[in-house]
């Protein structure tokens, strides 16, 4: 039987810090959101800057949760008042709100998986994984969406865009349920 000294019996530091992969992801989808907008609203180009400030603060600074949802929540302000404010077509208000929705969804999974796990745990294929059907279900769901809209109507009243984007955060509420 061997006797353990205090250096065998050191304690190990277990870190719960967000999802790397999913985080840099959640940074870009963010980004995206924004340029796919801001291009022709500088208000939107601005407010959504700040949120990406937020977003990339919350999971690589502070490592806030709530910072983060923050960030996500003052992207889709920029992305709302580029549509009230700016000429920017249904297709990039729509590409823009289906990227923030990633962005929302990407950033929990980053949170929840460095709660489940250590930063040392190898998470890539899983947050890959992820990421690809989130995107995967987004675009079907953005293409069905905007099938819908060109079909019936032609142009896309602001009630109409009201209702694709509302419908588009309900099917992520619902997948994520």
């Amino acid at each position: 039987m061997s006797i353990q000294t205090d250096d065998e019996m050191a304690a190990v530091e277990v870190t719960h810090s967000p999802a790397r992969i999913s985080s840099a992801i959640t940074v870009g989808a963010a980004l995206v959101a924004v340029l796919s907008t801001g291009i022709f609203q500088t208000l939107a180009l601005g407010i959504g800057l700040f949120g990406v400030a937020g977003v990339a603060g919350g999971l690589f600074g502070l490592q806030s949760e709530r910072l983060t949802v923050a960030g996500v929540g003052i992207v889709f302000i920029g992305v709302i008042v580029s549509g009230a404010f700016g000429p920017t077509p249904p297709e990039f208000l729509l590409f823009g709100t289906l990227a923030n929705i990633i962005a929302f969804d990407l950033a929990n999974n980053a949170f929840s998986v460095g709660r489940q796990l250590s930063a040392e745990t190898d998470t890539n294929r899983g947050e890959v994984v992820h990421a690809a059907a989130t995107i995967a279900v987004g675009v079907v769901a953005a293409g069905l969406a905007f099938g819908i809209y060109l079909v019936p109507l032609g142009e896309l009243t602001v009630a109409g865009l009201a209702f694709l984007l509302f419908g588009a955060m309900l099917l992520v509420w619902a997948i994520r349920s």
